[in-house]
């Protein structure tokens, strides 16, 4: 008589066991960080993470474990890309992740248009070649292929800007149009493992610019006093603004510094007045969009 297995409890013994292995590394994630990656991916992918009682790979990895959630997310995918472009862990292992974090970025069942030889190039084999090289490489030289690769060149180039604001703007100003800006935004799709991805801050705030852009009022000469007027207090040692953060001077001056030159409001300061702005138009918040509003193509970043 054949023998009965019992799959239910096979698989829950797999479960614990892993989530036993898990802990064991996290307690030293320096020395097993590729086997927690390989670990935090088969967790992914079997989902067993929902079986213990989170609700995602980042809330077991942050309440369990004590490891952020994004770390958790890209050694997740380092060895999933590694394992999908067939590439041996003993081979991209001495690459070490901070290298191999940005390869990974790189999608292995997509192509890349070569437009010098006209031709489509599987990236699969980009990334096998970059972490062959990568040794040889410094992150900049490898940071600058992956962007050529991923078209991320001329007007497409990723540029990083950095602001501060109070925490109370923070909060009661600039999160709450982030957030209402992405559900205006619609859904950004799904990754590998079919979970949501959702739109990031620098596509929030393009399509916030955008908007404000498309409405000439904001470049008239003389300001239209029909406009929400936003008191924007200074902030110290932010850089200035430019392009179409200089356009909301319609707050008016930002006062002179001690040797009677002008200053100018900062980067903090005119993105305070533009989610302020945005806010206070109730149509923005509404259950279903209005249709009428600027509609905004965003890229994925």
């Amino acid at each position: 008589m054949d023998k009965l297995v019992v799959v239910g409890d096979a698989v829950a013994g797999q479960s614990a066991t892993l989530r036993k292995r898990m802990r064991i590394l996290a307690a030293d994630l320096t020395k097993h960080t590729f086997d927690l990656a390989e670990a935090f991916l088969q967790a992914q992918e079997t989902r067993c993470y929902a079986e213990w009682g989170f609700e995602s790979l980042g809330d077991y990895a942050e309440l369990e474990l004590g490891v952020k959630p994004r770390k958790a997310q890209y050694l997740a995918r380092i060895a999933k890309v590694c394992r999908d472009c067939g590439v041996a862990r003993k081979d991209y292992e001495p690459v070490g992740v901070t290298k191999l974090r940005e390869i990974t970025r790189l999608d292995p069942t997509i192509s890349y248009y070569n437009a010098e030889e006209k031709h489509h190039e599987p990236l699969v084999d980009h990334i096998v070649r970059l972490i062959a090289e990568a040794p040889e490489l410094s992150l900049v030289e490898i940071e600058l292929e992956v962007a050529r690769l991923q078209g991320m060149t001329g007007d497409n180039a990723m540029v990083m800007r950095a602001f501060k604001v109070t925490l109370s703007c923070w909060e009661n100003v600039i999160a709450p149009c982030l957030e209402s800006i992405r559900r205006r935004l619609g859904s950004a799709g799904r990754d590998g493992t079919g979970a949501a991805k959702e739109y990031t801050d620098g596509n929030c705030y393009e399509a916030l610019c955008a908007e404000y852009s498309a409405d000439p009022r904001n470049f008239m000469e003389d300001a239209d006093e029909s406009h929400v007027q936003i008191e924007v207090p200074e902030e110290n040692n932010v850089r200035n603004s430019s392009s179409t953060l200089d356009a909301v001077d319609s707050a008016g001056s930002a006062g002179r510094d001690g040797m009677g030159a002008a200053k100018e409001y900062t980067d903090g300061n005119c993105y305070e007045a533009l989610c302020a702005e945005y806010n206070a138009d109730p149509r923005n918040f509404m259950e279903d969009p209005d249709e009428s509003r600027v509609q905004t193509e965003i890229p994925m970043e």
